[in-house]
């Protein structure tokens, strides 16, 4: 068995996950899926399902009581009422819409976008020159 210098050398590098450039600053690294909870189903946690999928199914459940029972077009109408409100349920929960961030879920997410188009903006009237102060 011969093993080069240079085989060594890279098997090393991948193992210390360096590209053998040089660097400067920080380095970071984001793990790929860090939860510290248990998953029911992938990508689902029991306080997950207790928050985003336990809301629409009493609200479907409540959809489907509501009468009159007999007249079979509105009960099939009421049924994929409900079974759309499950669903979103589903997705909200279950949905990781940051490719490569298994952490980052569709309602954190979604929370960040609008408290970003919400926040206070500013704009300047005039544009400032270098070195001008105030």
């Amino acid at each position: 068995m011969n093993i080069s210098k240079d085989d060594i050398k890279k098997a090393l590098l991948e193992i210390l996950d360096d590209d053998g450039e040089k660097r400067e600053g920080k380095k970071f690294i984001f793990p790929r899926n860090v939860e510290s909870s248990y998953n029911l189903i992938p990508g689902l946690t029991g306080i997950d399902a207790i928050k985003y999928v336990s809301i629409p199914l009493l609200i479907s459940v409540v959809i489907l009581a509501i009468p009159p029972y007999s007249i079979l077009g509105l009960w099939i109408v009421k049924a994929l009422l409900a079974v759309a409100l499950l669903a979103g349920g589903f997705i909200l929960a279950i949905a990781r819409p940051v490719k490569y961030r298994n952490n980052i879920r569709c309602v954190e997410y979604l929370k960040n976008i609008l408290s970003f188009y919400s926040r206070q903006k500013m704009f300047f009237l005039k544009p400032r020159k270098r070195g001008e102060v105030k």
